[in-house]
């Protein structure tokens, strides 16, 4: 981020009357018992989350696998050529055809490089992402001990996890690995009832569900789109008397798939 940029976000931020005071973490230790119970829900919640846009996808691979056993067969191309019914969402067919749909899009890249410019140790782009929050002063007296890359990974956090508050800010810091410090020397704060080996197994576990869950974040609105484009093929191919009676006919097991997909109360592949 440039210079001009970071003087906009003092000048524009409703943060910035924070930034530009001094920053000062909390004094008060965080006591064991809401670090293990915050740390407890935010797994639980990424955890869920990633159950749920890794159904998502589920659902969009049976429908690409069936569909793509189909469209090899010569008779099921005619039938649908005869009815009208051969173009379908872009996506789909590129799914179909070996590719990854919307979610092979570039993403931009949003990497913070190194020697960026700071706002009392804050990186802007962190601010950007809590622009549109209520934070606390001393969110960001939190922050300024990571990295700017993990200030930018705990805003987007506190963010998807719908909870920029306090308390979370505290425990992604507290479960910051030693390598994304701002000063990795400062020893970390020992928690009472809470031994080394499983302090360091909360934090490798965070660590990785964190990356999953910010992963599923970016993936879910776009495969949620492609579901919704396909299964109104899959419904509009139902809705064709010759396309059902073919596939009853010939493709049993497609059929089966097609019809509980079709069905308004499907919910997963469980049962496909």
């Amino acid at each position: 981020m440039t210079q001009t940029a970071v003087q906009r976000i003092l000048q524009t931020s409703r943060h910035a009357i924070h930034l530009t005071e001094g920053l000062q973490e909390p004094q008060k230790p965080l006591h064991p018992y809401l670090l293990r119970r915050t740390y407890k829900r935010h797994c639980e919640r990424m955890r869920r989350f990633i159950r749920e846009t890794n159904a998502t996808r589920q659902r969009i691979e049976v429908i690409v696998e069936a569909l793509r056993q189909l469209m090899a067969v010569d008779m099921f191309r005619a039938v649908l050529k005869a009815e009208g019914l051969v173009n379908m969402p872009a996506e789909l067919a590129e799914r179909i055809s070996g590719g990854q749909g919307f979610s092979a899009e570039k993403k931009p890249d949003q990497t913070v490089m190194p020697g960026e410019t700071l706002v009392a140790g804050i990186c802007p782009d962190a601010v950007e992402l809590l622009e549109d929050f209520g934070v606390h002063p001393k969110i960001f007296g939190l922050l300024k001990k990571g990295t700017p890359s993990r200030q930018v990974e705990a805003a987007k956090l506190m963010v998807a996890l719908d909870r920029v508050t306090f308390i979370s800010a505290r425990v992604i810091i507290a479960l910051t690995p030693q390598s994304k410090l701002a000063d990795p020397s400062i020893p970390r704060k020992q928690f009472f009832g809470i031994d080394a080996d499983t302090f360091e197994g909360m934090e490798i576990e965070f660590a990785a569900l964190s990356r999953e869950f910010l992963d599923a974040n970016e993936c879910l609105g776009i495969w949620s789109l492609e579901l919704v484009a396909a299964r109104g093929y899959i419904h509009r191919l139902m809705d064709n008397l010759k396309v059902v009676r073919y596939l009853a006919g010939n493709h049993p097991s497609q059929f089966e798939t097609f019809h509980r997909l079709w069905s308004p109360d499907f919910e997963g592949p469980a049962g496909v």
